[in-house]
């Protein structure tokens, strides 16, 4: 089986580290039209990667269009990608995954989601907290421990993280975790201060905060407040408040900590505190990203199923993301988010 990954950056090498540790994966191409980023690559994956399974090119063009492939993932930044959406399907991918966010406006989301359709390519987004197994496990205890029944309210703290980077990861995975179909800003802020960007001047990204409201079949299943300074430079922490239970966890810190009233307690509400257990600690270990592209492909594979969402099912996600980024004062519509 033959993948092709359109970019070499960051994310693009986090892929194919990933890919390249499945044993029926025969043959990854990886194409970047910055020579210096293909260099790169190839001194990166010399190092950390089975190398005999790579072939680079620094144009599109150079392509033999003969060569065809099972898998591609586009990896660039987030302008103009229906253009290799349609070079994807020309050679012949089946499934193809492209980085978040997947346009610069939500015009351009439908608009990437009407190609899609249309070519009746199976493209999914890489919202990869859904892979996470630290992120599963708090999803699934939140279903199974009792003190969680009834509405949750979510507190997110962090700093420079990006609204277009990270925050489109977080509001797919709130959605997630609510089980939500339907979700509503409350109230938000952009900051004037942008974040710039290392992918150079043509881009950077947004700091702020919002209050969100999270629904399924017009019930009410909690809130969600999300604060992404601009201004620091800190990767902060969740927490989750339920009826009786609380859960909180650090990213960097690799640790999680749940406070848990007694299930027989009959206190009331008011006690507020009361009965609680000794706190729980465990590990919350944060894995190597290309390893959650590696599990979406051996799910592929072995069961044809994909443990990430189609593009369609990422449309709630994204569409948060552009009405929270509405409220800058600067920009609107269209934003220079990669």
């Amino acid at each position: 089986m033959n993948v092709i990954i359109l970019g070499s950056g960051r994310m693009g090498l986090r892929h194919a580290e990933g890919i390249a540790k499945v044993k029926e994966i025969k043959l990854i191409t990886i194409i970047d039209n910055n020579p210096n980023s293909i260099e790169n690559a190839k001194k990166q994956l010399l190092i950390n990667a089975d190398y005999n399974k790579f072939i680079f090119y620094d144009n599109i063009e150079h392509l033999n269009y003969e060569n065809k492939f099972e898998i591609g993932i586009i990896a660039t930044t987030a302008n103009n990608r229906i253009d290799l959406l349609i070079r994807l399907s020309d050679l012949g991918c089946n499934y193809v995954l492209v980085e978040k966010p997947i346009g610069q406006s939500f015009k351009q989301i439908l608009e990437f989601n009407n190609k899609v359709n249309e070519l009746k390519i199976n493209c999914f987004v890489n919202l990869n907290m859904r892979l996470n197994d630290s992120f599963l496990k708090v999803h699934n205890d939140i279903r199974l421990l009792n003190q969680f029944n009834g509405e949750l309210s979510i507190s997110i703290n962090s700093g420079s993280i990006g609204i277009g980077a990270n925050g489109i990861h977080y509001l797919d995975y709130l959605l997630f975790l609510f089980n939500a179909d339907d979700a509503k800003i409350v109230s938000a802020e952009i900051q004037d201060e942008l974040i710039t960007s290392g992918r150079g001047d043509k881009f950077c990204d947004f700091g702020g905060w919002a209050v969100i409201k999270f629904y399924r079949n017009n019930m009410y299943l909690g809130k969600a407040m999300l604060s992404l300074s601009s201004t620091s430079s800190v990767f902060g922490s969740w927490e989750i408040i339920g009826t009786h239970g609380r859960i909180y966890f650090n990213e960097v810190e690799q640790r999680r900590t749940d406070l848990l009233r007694d299930e027989g307690s009959t206190l009331p509400i008011y006690r507020y505190h009361g009965d609680y257990l000794k706190p729980i600690l465990t590990d919350f270990p944060s894995p190597f990203l290309g390893d959650l592209t590696n599990k979406w492909i051996k799910g592929l594979l072995n069961e044809n199923i994909s443990l990430l969402p189609t593009i369609e099912q990422s449309l709630k996600a994204h569409k948060l993301l552009f009405d929270w980024l509405e409220f800058s004062s600067e920009y609107s519509d269209e934003f220079p988010i990669t």
